[in-house]
Formats: structure tokens, sequence, C-alpha cells
């Protein structure tokens, strides 16, 4: 008679993972760029991060997601130690011992705090389905004069560069938000997915 109903809980740290992505900020192709052929690029993968943790799952991630697009990429820890100041004079060498075509640089450029709106608990049927009247009430009423609460979350600016190893000058920039996420590695695939995803629609990869 009674039908059971089911309550669903979203702690918080649940509600930011489900909800914490990658969302581009800006985004610069250089007039008339034709990127060359994905076979004849050989492309050096640079993440520059006080950590070399994240320095190299930031740029192990992006060779994968290239290799993919079956374009050569190499990460620069495979030729600079850790450590080392990366500048244009390190990558010089790098670039012309190795054939590299592009060099794509990664940069962590802020970190912000935020305010976001929790909504309290929820309540509704299993099966979504209001059978009459009475329960759509009382599942729909449920809750509205609970208030949700107000909590902050962490929101990491990053720039990502694409340069012409030929010349050294830059040929795509794109800028990303991303929300703290519950491990390193979901935030670094998150950058990496969207940048990756950006780049295919502005045609540079």
């Amino acid at each position: 008679m009674i039908q059971a109903t089911r309550l669903i809980l979203l702690p918080l740290v649940l509600m930011l993972a489900a909800c914490a992505s990658t969302q581009i900020e800006e985004t610069w192709t250089l007039p008339g760029y034709t990127p060359p052929a994905a076979e004849q690029r050989k492309v050096l993968v640079v993440t520059l991060a006080a950590q070399e943790t994240m320095r190299k799952g930031f740029e192990l991630a992006f060779v994968q997601e290239l290799e993919q697009k079956g374009i050569l990429a190499v990460p620069s820890h495979q030729w600079i130690a850790d450590s080392t100041t990366i500048n244009r004079d390190t990558l010089r060498p790098i670039v012309a011992q190795n054939g590299i075509t592009s060099v794509l640089v990664s940069s962590l450029r802020g970190v912000e705090k935020a305010q976001t709106y929790q909504p309290p608990q929820q309540v509704g049927p299993g099966d979504n389905l209001y059978r009459n009247f009475d329960t759509y009430m009382v599942y729909s009423s449920s809750g509205q004069h609970v208030p949700g609460d107000f909590v902050e979350i962490t929101e990491y600016l990053l720039e990502t560069n694409l340069f012409n190893a030929a010349n050294e000058k830059l040929s795509w920039s794109v800028r990303t938000r991303t929300t703290e996420q519950a491990t390193l590695e979901k935030g670094v695939r998150s950058v990496v997915s969207a940048v990756i995803k950006q780049a295919g629609h502005d045609k540079v990869f």
C-alpha cells in the first residue's frame, strides 16, 4: 500500500567527484595555422610544476592521449632530470637533437577558492514514478524548507601552450579551470582530456 521510499544521501566528497570537471576558459589559435601530418610530428610534452609527481603525471597523460591519435610524443622527464630548471635554454638542445617538431607546455596559473551551494538531502521514490497526488506531494515537498549549506571548493587554473619548434612561436593556447578532485590522477585526467578534446576541436592536432 505504502510504497517504500529511498533516502538519497550525497556526501560532499561524492558530490564534488560527480560535479568535478575541467572547463575551457579561453582558447587561441595562430591565424592560418595548419598542423603537419600526424605521422610527421614529434611532440615534446613539458609540464612546469613544483612537484615532480605532478609533472610526470601530466606529461605521461598527455603522451598517452597524443599517441592514441597517432602522434609521436615524448615526456620531458625522459631527458630532463628531476629538480632541473626548465626554460628555453634547457629545451633547445633536446629539440634540436631529437627531431622535435612541436613543444606542448602546461603550467599552473593560479589557485582560487570559491563558495558553492550544497542542497539539502533529497527524498524520492526508487523508480522515480509518482503513483498518485499524495505521494507526489510527499516527495516534492520534502526538504523544501530545509536550507542547504555553502561549502568551499578549490579550483585550479592551468594554461597549455603549443609551440612550433622550428621558429619557437606560439601556435595554440588554451586556459582551463578545474575543480579539485579526489585524487591527483583524476584531476590530471580531467585536464588532459579537456585540453586534447579542445585541441581536436581547434584542429591543432
